[in-house]
Order: C-alpha cells, then structure tokens, then sequence
C-alpha cells in the first residue's frame, strides 16, 4: 500500500484532472501510474484507488487515448497492464495544441458567420481568432525547444 504522500499525490492528481475537465478517476490512475515502479494490472488499480472496476477500465483506456499511459503484456500473464507512456506531457501538450487550433477554427468561422461590417461581435472574433493562433505557435514552439534540449 502507497505511503501517506504517495496517496495524497494521487488524489491532488485527481484533483488537478478534474480541474483541467478530466474524470477525477482518470487523474487518480494517471497519478498512480506516475508513481508506479511495475506496470498496474486493472485489478491493482482498483485495490489501490477502492474504486469499481469499470470505472478503473473505462478511465485507463482514456489513460492510453489521451496518450499517457500505455497497454502492456507481462510474461505469463494474459492480463493487461497499464504504464506511463514516453513521451506522455509532450503527447498531452500536443493535443492541447489541436484544441488550441480547433478554437482558432470556430473563431474563423464565427468571422465568416457575422459578416464584414465592423460590430462589437466581430472585435470579439477577431481577438479570439489572434489569440488561439497565437497561443497554438508559441506552444508549438515551446513544444519544439523541448524536444531540442531533451534530444
């Protein structure tokens, strides 16, 4: 059983998801992967987290979409095993771009739907529009300096 520490880390990470528009659960197991030195079978997780099975799968397997946990087999055993993926905070950064970029695009839209004439509406497209562009190449590009000096 993780120490005091450990297990509050966990729940601050659940905390910290949740925040962020994640499942409290999915935090909880990314948390508890973070900290793990083995891969965690699903039944693991459930004994560590005291939650129901199914919330523990349906979360892991978001776990592995989202790109920060992996599946993996363990010799002599046909269950499946979860760990921290490589590259995990690049993997989740990177999505975040896509969002960044996919609100870019509503902003686009939203221009097109309002029209040419210069309305409060379309100030506000606009500074949406520069922003979201904006903030998609500077992290792109933070994204890109990481790589370079983890090389």
């Amino acid at each position: 059983m993780p120490n005091p520490e450990t297990r509050q880390f966990i729940e601050r990470m659940g905390l910290a998801m949740d925040r962020l528009g994640l499942n409290r659960t999915f935090g909880r197991i990314f948390g508890l992967l973070m900290v793990a030195d083995e891969p965690m079978s699903l039944d693991e997780m459930v004994e560590r987290l005291q939650v129901s099975k199914a919330s523990v799968s349906t979360n892991a397997r978001s776990c592995e979409e989202f790109g920060l946990a992996r599946r993996v087999g363990v010799r002599g055993d046909r269950r499946d095993y979860y760990e921290i993926a490589p590259h995990a905070f690049e993997r989740m950064t990177a999505q975040r771009v896509a969002a960044l970029h996919s609100m870019a695009g509503l902003a686009a839209e939203g221009l097109q739907a309002v029209g040419e004439e210069p309305t409060a509406a379309r100030g506000r497209l606009t500074e949406m529009l520069d922003f979201y562009l904006f903030m998609g190449e500077q992290v792109e590009e933070l994204l890109e300096r990481w790589r370079e000096v983890k090389g």
